[in-house]
C-alpha cells in the first residue's frame, strides 16, 4: 500500500460541485426531508419578497410529473448584469453559493433561509430547472441541468430528460414574451434529482399545508396558496390571515378562552459589528444600525397546558432563544410588581 501523500492528492470542489458531492451539508439529508428543505428554500425567498413589501401571493404547485413549482408577485429576480461575474442576477442567484440581496445590501430588512445558498443549493440538486422572471415589461427564462446553464430541447415533451445542450462560451439570459404592464414576479420549477434523493421520495402534502398555513399566519396579508396536482382529483388549498399572530393564537389554542387575545407590539434598534459586501467584492467588518420589531400575542385558557412558538423572521425556533427568555422574564416582572402593588 503506498502512503504517499502530495498535493495532486488533494480535492478540490468548485462551485456547486460541492453541494452534489455532499448534500447533507447543505439540506440535511436526501430524504423527505431534505426534499422539503429544498421546497422551503425557495418559498422562503418569495416570502422575503412579501416581507420586504414586495407582493401579496404566492402559490406552490406539486406536478404529476414530480417536479415542484413556486411562484410569486414580487420585483422579480434581477435580469441585468452583475459587474463582478459579469453574469445575469438570474445566473448568479442560482449558480454561486452565498449570492443575493440578503448580505448587507439594503435590499432586505428580514429574510429566512440559507442567505443566499438557498436557490443555488436547489438548482444543483436538482435534474432540471427553469426559471421564468417578470420584469420590466418582458418575461425572461433560464433552464439548468443539475446546476449548469443551457437549453432543453422540448420539441418531443417538456421534462428533465429532454436533451440537453450546455453553454459553451457565453450564457443566454432569453426574453421569451412580454409581461403585462405592472406585472412582476418569479417562477420557478425545479425536477429533484433522483441520483440525489433516489425515486421514493415526495413531498408530503400534509407537512406542506402545515408549513403553509404557519406562514401565512405569520405574514397578514400574505396569500399563500397549494396546488396537489400529482392524483386524479386535483386538491387545492388557500390560506390568508389578516389577523396575523393574533389568529394564529386562537388557532392553536386547544381550550376556552379566559381572556380576549393580548398583543403587545414595539420597535427598537441596536448595532452590531457584520461582516458586509463591498462593491470590490470583498467582505468588510462594518458596524451597522438594526431595527428590531416585536410582535407578541398570547391569552389565558381554561386547561393547565402551555402552548407556546416562537419565531425569528418568520423561522421557528422550537428551543426557544434570547427572544423567548427576556419576554418571560420580562412578564413575570410586571406580573410580580402588578402582584406586590395589589396585595397593599
Amino acid at each position: 500500500m503506498s502512503t504517499e501523500y502530495s498535493a495532486r492528492h488533494l480535492s478540490v470542489l468548485e462551485g456547486l460541485e460541492a453541494v452534489r458531492k455532499r448534500p447533507g451539508m447543505y439540506i440535511g439529508s436526501t430524504d423527505e426531508r431534505g426534499l422539503m428543505h429544498c421546497l422551503w428554500e425557495v418559498i422562503d425567498n418569495s416570502v422575503d419578497e412579501a416581507l420586504a413589501g414586495h407582493g401579496s401571493s404566492i402559490g406552490v404547485s406539486l406536478h404529476p410529473d414530480g417536479s415542484v413549482e413556486v411562484h410569486d408577485t414580487g420585483r422579480g429576480i434581477p435580469v441585468d448584469i452583475e459587474p463582478r461575474t459579469g453574469l445575469s442576477g438570474v445566473e448568479v442567484v442560482f449558480t454561486k453559493l452565498h449570492a443575493g440581496g440578503k448580505f448587507g445590501s439594503g435590499s432586505y430588512t428580514a429574510s429566512g433561509g440559507l442567505h443566499g445558498v438557498g436557490a443555488s443549493v436547489v438548482n444543483a440538486l436538482s435534474e432540471r430547472l427553469d426559471v421564468f422572471v417578470d420584469r420590466d415589461g418582458s418575461t425572461y427564462a433560464m433552464s439548468f441541468h443539475r446546476g449548469e446553464p443551457g437549453t432543453f430541447d422540448d420539441s418531443a415533451g417538456h421534462g428533465p430528460r429532454s436533451p440537453f445542450t450546455p453553454y459553451i462560451d457565453n450564457s443566454e439570459l432569453r426574453i421569451v414574451g412580454k409581461a403585462p404592464k405592472g406585472v412582476t414576479g418569479t417562477r420557478v420549477r425545479w425536477w429533484p434529482d433522483p441520483e440525489i434523493f433516489g425515486t421514493s421520495s415526495i413531498v408530503e402534502l400534509d407537512t406542506l399545508l402545515s408549513r403553509a398555513r404557519q406562514t401565512a399566519f405569520l405574514v397578514p396579508g400574505l396569500s399563500l396558496s397549494v396546488l396537489d396536482d400529482r392524483s386524479e382529483t386535483p386538491e387545492q388549498h388557500e390560506f390568508s390571515f389578516a389577523g396575523g399572530i393574533g389568529e394564529f393564537t386562537e388557532f392553536l389554542a386547544p381550550d376556552d378562552a379566559l381572556t380576549s387575545v393580548w398583543r403587545l407590539t414595539g420597535d427598537g434598534t441596536f448595532t452590531e459589528t457584520v461582516p458586509v459586501l463591498d462593491d470590490a467584492g470583498h467582505m468588510v467588518s462594518t458596524e451597522v444600525e438594526r431595527t428590531c420589531h416585536v410582535d407578541i400575542a398570547l391569552r389565558w385558557g381554561t386547561g393547565y397546558d402551555t402552548v407556546q412558538k416562537s419565531f425569528v423572521n418568520i423561522i421557528a425556533t422550537p428551543k426557544g432563544g434570547t427572544h423567548v427568555t427576556g419576554f418571560e422574564q420580562a412578564m413575570v416582572k410586571v406580573l410580580r410588581a402588578e402582584v406586590e402593588k395589589n396585595s397593599r
